[in-house]
């Protein structure tokens, strides 16, 4: 009898873990919101929500005009940082910049670094999740570079391109595909152009731009990142004014950068072994006193 019961709540256990295996839920794997950092100089701010990194790429190469020092740093938004879209962000935010170092005067932003050089790096462990999507926040200023790739990796070393659609306040941006210009990305970027949007640029905040990598191997992968970073360089490198970069000021801000993905929820066993108890008891129970008792499959499904 003993030898059954075991039988019985080993099948009821896998039934039961089966059918909850399948219950999966969308959870933020790491999120920066920078509210959590101090408002200061921060070339690595951590993240509000989870475990990752975040770094800046390429301040510290090109002259502009001369080699500068990388100063990336959180700061609040102000009213006056709104352009046309009149979209504000009184938060605080990261800048993506270089300053003067002993070289003298410096930006870090250079229309000679090749494309995918500059900008920002996110990284978080997507181990246990899949589905993964990319959210994010981004400002240009006036002189800032005007167009963005988003890109991520699966293995620390090799970048892929991705589409971003657009969401939210993002009047005034545009999503392009390039297939010719040996000056752009070849593949999906995002234009905040004079010259391309046909209205004023620069200062816009740009909200909700997404992301969905369909990459199975961005899943449960520990070395999963993505990096907003330039789509041109030389010519096609122009500000958000669609006039060539001055290479000596504008920048790049962030807010709200959230990697999210899918988890699959497996309850705790103290709820599993009280299901089963409370099961089994009746069904047990009902034997015991002749009474016809459902199968167990049946009892399992109703309590499920």
């Amino acid at each position: 009898m003993k030898k059954n019961l075991l039988s019985v709540s080993f099948l009821l256990v896998t039934m039961a873990m089966a059918a909850h295996s399948g219950r999966a839920r969308a959870d933020v794997i790491a999120q920066w919101n920078f509210e959590n950092n101090t408002v200061a100089v921060n070339n690595s701010p951590a993240p509000s929500t989870g475990a990752g990194t975040a770094s800046s790429i390429g301040m510290d190469v090109y002259p502009t005009p001369n080699v500068g020092v990388t100063t990336d740093d959180v700061l609040v938004g102000k009213s006056t940082d709104t352009g046309t879209n009149t979209v504000a962000d009184l938060t605080q935010i990261w800048r993506v910049r270089a300053q003067a170092g002993t070289n003298g005067a410096a930006n870090g932003w250079s229309s000679q670094a090749p494309i995918g050089t500059q900008g920002a790096v996110f990284a978080a462990s997507t181990a246990g999740f899949s589905a993964i999507n990319v959210s994010f926040d981004w400002y240009a200023t006036t002189q800032g570079e005007a167009n963005l790739q988003l890109q991520y990796t699966t293995d620390g070393s090799n970048w892929h391109n991705v589409p971003i659609a657009l969401g939210g306040s993002d009047a005034g941006l545009v999503a392009l595909t390039n297939s010719s210009s040996p000056n752009t990305v070849m593949g999906s970027y995002v234009s905040n152009n004079l010259a391309v949007n046909g209205s004023p640029a620069g200062q816009d905040w740009f909200t909700g731009l997404t992301a969905a990598i369909n990459d199975l191997a961005a899943a449960n992968n520990p070395n999963f990142a993505i990096e907003m970073v330039n789509a041109s360089t030389g010519a096609d490198n122009v500000s958000t004014q669609g006039t060539a970069l001055n290479n000596s000021s504008g920048n790049w801000r962030f807010d709200n950068v959230t990697i999210s993905g899918t988890s699959v929820a497996v309850p705790e066993p103290a709820s599993f072994a009280l299901l089963m108890t409370g099961v089994l008891s009746t069904w047990f129970l009902r034997r015991g006193r002749g009474v016809r008792a459902k199968p167990l499959d049946a009892e399992l499904a109703q309590a499920l």
